[in-house]
């Protein structure tokens, strides 16, 4: 019984609240200044790579794979005959002359 009272004086209290809540009064030109500062915010926010749009990114993309493409098919079809060729050390060598007849240290 005496819980019952309890919340009977809350609601009686809670309603008597409700009945003091009067206009907020509120300046005309509040919502004009508020959504002009939300502009200027969102103005000043432009991204480093704003103009990296995704066409152009697809575009970079495509390019990309075909170079990486046509780097793999040249690497795999270039047929090297092995019999003609000298390896790549021993050619190193020929063309800075660094390959010598004698052992002398003093070379």
């Amino acid at each position: 019984m005496k819980n019952k009272e309890v919340i009977n004086q809350q609601v009686e209290d809670t309603f008597k609240v409700l009945d003091s809540i009067e206009e907020v009064k509120v300046n005309h030109f509040f919502k004009h200044k508020v959504l002009q500062q939300i502009n200027v915010e969102k103005a000043e926010k432009k991204s480093i790579f704003y103009w990296f749009t995704p066409k152009l990114q697809l575009a970079t993309l495509c390019i990309l794979l075909l170079l990486n493409f046509g780097t793999i098919f040249y690497l795999f079809n270039n047929s090297v005959d092995n019999t003609n060729t000298v390896s790549g050390i021993d050619a190193f060598a020929q063309e800075y002359s660094l390959q010598s007849e004698n052992n002398s240290i003093l070379n």
